[in-house]
């Protein structure tokens, strides 16, 4: 390894020929092929350096612009250029001199607050007198209006501790990313773990702060504006997990799972509409569907996180998609959203829909409905798909409490013969005595239906009935276990009288 000392002789004797040439060039300028070289190489030792040896380069910065008086500090109290460094060229700020050499202090003030502000720094501290060149962009919020310096401090001033807490966060993530955007594709952007920790912890105080503030201010319009840019920066660049649980805030509000005024509850819809565009929901279903970033999980609770705000848009993808796959992806979404998700559903049901969608739908409803939702499953059973109606016919039984019975039972005459047994058999499980007098009739009349098919239905009539356990039932059924065949007409079946025998004796028995 070479000696660090050689090292650094080196990239001195570099830097002192980059700044001969630089300046040079302002009387005669020099071969452009030399120029390009020198520039190339200069620029790529100064990354380098500042990569693996980021305390020589502070030191190489210190030489060049600030004078001995801060060399005699020691290593380990050196403020990072880098660090400097890139926050000018965040700002596109193109040179920066000073009219004296500032101390140690200064300088660390200096950096600390155009970190946050560039005009406020000689507002806000007596600081060595500063020639800024460039310009200075705000970062564009998404039908929002730009966040200014001017409104930055006024939050700060005006609002309580937690407001100006939470915007000194927001300010600190904002770095990260306007470097990360600065610096596209290339390595040193890629945020650090211990970034990543602070930015995570950071948008969990975020969350907290949308779920308790329960006042419109203006303030708090600015904040939220703030934390929608953030947010569809985490989005874009795949930090989902991130971004989750503000959005998540966003909507408990939109939902009215947090009980907030209307005020506030239009800018928490207005924050998730933004964020639910076209572009996000396509770079969502495009991670759901095939995980380039290992982050399908993930992507599902964002669109979960939308709530009702996205939910049409899911429906319509799940009803025009040919992809089975696809299909699933999106019903799993679906099923995160929960009971907030049925209304809409509700009124995406009719007839003339594709039966895979129907049956789709009936599934759904079966993980997230409830008793009042079951309602809208009764036409579906009586779809011309078998397979629309068997999940429809699962789900009510999932879902339907109380409900199922006197909902099963209005179907019943109009059902076909597969639905008509599983239906009666339902009667008998959920003991819904008012099914009763129904089924005594439906065992005592006679079917045109095939005869296997007709045992088979009045075997499963005594069985609920038994099951149900009416008293009132003892007569009928005894008639059929008792039945003989007469002047040649057969009576009920061996196998019907046998059920018909065992019900009695175990209705007797109670």
């Amino acid at each position: 390894m070479a000696d660090i000392g050689l090292k650094r002789k080196a990239i001195e004797g570099l830097a002192q020929v980059h700044t001969a040439m630089k300046n040079d060039q302002q009387n005669a300028p020099a071969d452009p092929t030399i120029t390009n070289a020198i520039e190339t190489l200069y620029l790529h030792l100064l990354d380098t350096v500042r990569q693996d040896a980021p305390l020589v380069f502070a030191k190489l910065e210190k030489n060049a612009q600030l004078g001995e008086n801060i060399l005699s500090q020691t290593q380990d109290e050196a403020i990072y250029a880098a660090r400097l460094r890139d926050m000018l060229l965040a700002l596109d700020i193109k040179s920066i001199s000073f009219d004296r050499d500032p101390e140690k202090e200064e300088l660390r003030i200096f950096v600390n607050l155009i970190a946050k502000n560039r005009k406020a720094v000689q507002e806000e501290v007596e600081l060595p007198k500063l020639e800024l060149e460039g310009r200075t962009e705000q970062v564009q919020r998404d039908n929002k209006e730009d966040v200014t310096p001017e409104m930055d401090r006024k939050v700060v001033s005006e609002t309580h501790t937690a407001d100006s807490q939470i915007s000194e966060s927001i300010a600190e993530m904002e770095k990260v990313f306007i470097r990360l955007n600065a610096l596209e594709g290339a390595v040193e952007a890629i945020p650090s773990e211990e970034k990543m920790d602070m930015i995570r912890k950071s948008l969990r105080q975020a969350a907290e702060w949308v779920e308790k503030e329960t006042t419109c201010t203006p303030e708090y319009q600015v904040i939220c504006n703030r934390l929608q840019t953030l947010l569809q920066e985490l989005i874009i660049n795949g930090f989902f997990a991130e971004a989750s649980p503000v959005v998540e805030a966003f909507n408990k509000i939109n939902n009215g799972t947090l009980k907030k005024d209307d005020k506030v509850k239009a800018v928490a819809a207005e924050v998730l509409q933004n964020l639910a565009s076209d572009n996000n929901i396509n770079l969502l279903f495009k991670e759901i569907n095939l995980n380039e970033r290992n982050k399908k999980m993930e992507a599902c609770q964002i669109f979960a996180g939308f709530g009702d705000i996205v939910i049409n848009k899911l429906l319509s993808a799940l009803r025009n998609a040919s992809d089975s796959k696809a299909r699933i992806s999106i019903i799993h979404i679906i099923e995160e959203m929960g009971a907030t998700a049925i209304p809409a559903i509700k009124a995406s049901i009719n007839m003339s829909a594709p039966w895979y969608y129907l049956r789709n739908m009936a599934y759904v409803l079966g993980r997230i409905g409830n008793e009042t939702s079951a309602d809208i499953l009764k036409h579906l059973l009586l779809h011309k798909e078998k397979r629309v109606r068997k999940e429809a016919f699962k789900s009510i039984g999932q879902t339907g409490g109380n409900m199922r019975g006197p909902l099963l039972l209005s179907v019943l005459p109009q059902a076909d013969q597969e639905l008509r047994v599983n239906i009666i058999e339902m009667l008998g499980k959920i003991k819904y005595a008012d099914a009763v007098t129904d089924l005594q009739d439906m065992l005592k009349s006679k079917s045109s239906m095939a005869k296997d098919e007709q045992i088979a239905m009045q075997e499963k009539i005594c069985t609920a009935l038994g099951a149900i356990g009416s008293p009132e039932a003892i007569k009928t059924l005894s008639e059929v276990a008792e039945s003989k065949s007469f002047l040649g007409i057969q009576s009920y079946p061996t196998e019907v009288k046998y059920a018909a025998k065992r019900v009695l004796s175990y209705i007797r028995k109670k």
